[in-house]
């Protein structure tokens, strides 16, 4: 199973929104323009966080997205279903009842056999990502204790070198 690369991007949304200030709303330009690809793309997987409760939609001129939740409790496993839907590995094209469709119930056990393995493995799987927040992953991978945040909208701003900066505070405080 691979997942669809709209999930890179939705992982890409919330770790902006993470490290956005939460009192400024993050347009939706903003973000197109640091990830890339079809504006139009990014705002239906913009959409499919925000149904999913995961980003909170603000309309209007001082408009834009934020997290509807701490990063603390967003689990990657949020982000996969509310990118892909419910997990299903096994795609069941009925191969087995066709193969042993003159051998009853064979056909239906090997069914019920193969969709209970592969049940069973999405159920773990699952279980694993809803152990992994997107606090903990941001934190990881910048070897900080707090998530740093800066104003994204501001595009006049040297963001690396600020980001540096505020990283580099950070780490001398501990």
């Amino acid at each position: 199973m691979q997942l669809a690369k709209s999930f890179e991007q939705a992982a890409c949304v919330l770790v902006l929104l993470a490290t956005q200030r939460p009192d400024i709303p993050l347009t939706s330009d903003v973000i197109h323009e640091r990830i890339g690809g079809s504006a139009s793309y990014i705002r239906k997987i913009i959409r499919k966080l925000v149904v999913a409760d995961l980003v909170a939609s603000t309309s209007g001129n001082n408009g834009g997205v934020q997290l509807a939740r701490s990063p603390e409790t967003i689990s990657i496993k949020d982000v996969v279903l509310a990118i892909e839907g419910p997990l299903h590995t096994f795609p069941d094209r009925g191969y087995f009842d066709q193969v042993f469709k003159d051998v009853q119930p064979v056909a239906d056990e090997g069914t019920k056999v193969v969709n209970g393995i592969f049940s069973q493995a999405d159920q773990l799987w699952l279980e694993f990502l809803s152990g992994q927040k997107i606090a903990a992953l941001i934190k990881d991978l910048l070897a900080v204790s707090q998530i740093p945040v800066l104003n994204w909208n501001n595009q006049s701003e040297d963001k690396m070198g600020q980001l540096n900066q505020i990283l580099a505070r950070m780490r001398t405080a501990k």
